[in-house]
C-alpha cells in the first residue's frame, strides 16, 4: 500500500502517473500520528516527520494498492534516487473506521526536511490536506528547469533566503 498526500490523490496533477500504474484505489486514510506537510517551491507539497514535539497535524490522504513495479515508478517520479524524496513505511487509519494500515509515503529526503519545514514558517505553515487550491499553483516538472533536480535546485535556494517579514 501506498499513501498519497499531494499531486498524486484522484483528481491530482500526478494522478494520472498513479492510474498508469494500475495501482487500484483502496480508500481515503488519514495518519495515526501528527507528522508535518507544508508546501514548498512550485506548491510542491513535502510531508516530514515532525521535527519538535509540538509540531504536526493529523493528515488527509489516499491508499492504493501498489505493486512493486508501480512503487519503483513512483520512486522514480519522486526522484529518490536524486534525494529529492525518500519512502518510509507510516501508519494510517482508513476514514470511517477504526482500521489502521501500514503503508509507505514519500517524505522529504531527511538531509533537508527540517530545513525546509523551518524555512516555510515550522508549524505556523502545516497543514492537514493539500487541496485543489494548492494544486492550483503547483508547477509540473515541464514547467521547471529539468528534472527533478531542477526541483532539488529550488528547494536548495528556497532554504538559503531569508523569508519575507524577517
Amino acid at each position: 500500500m501506498v499513501f498519497v498526500y499531494g499531486t498524486l490523490k484522484r483528481g491530482f496533477p500526478n494522478y494520472p502517473r498513479l492510474a498508469a500504474s494500475g495501482s487500484p484505489f483502496a480508500g481515503a486514510a488519514s495518519t495515526t500520528s501528527p507528522v508535518s506537510l507544508v508546501i514548498g517551491p512550485y506548491s510542491v507539497p513535502f510531508l516530514i516527520l515532525a521535527p519538535t514535539p509540538s509540531a504536526g497535524r493529523l493528515v488527509s490522504g489516499e491508499l492504493f494498492s501498489a505493486s512493486p513495479s508501480a512503487l519503483a515508478d513512483l520512486d522514480v517520479l519522486e526522484g529518490t534516487h536524486l534525494g529529492a524524496y525518500e519512502r518510509r513505511r507510516i501508519t494510517v487509519v482508513v476514514d470511517g473506521t477504526s482500521r489502521e494500515m501500514e503503508a509507505e509515503a514519500y517524505f522529504a529526503n531527511s538531509s533537508y526536511a527540517e530545513d525546509l519545514w523551518r524555512r516555510c514558517g515550522g508549524e505556523a505553515a502545516e497543514i492537514g490536506e493539500y487541496t485543489m487550491e494548492h494544486a492550483g499553483r503547483y508547477v509540473p516538472p515541464s514547467g521547471r528547469s529539468p528534472g527533478v533536480s531542477g526541483l532539488m535546485d529550488a528547494v536548495r535556494s528556497f532554504i538559503a533566503t531569508t523569508p519575507p517579514d524577517s
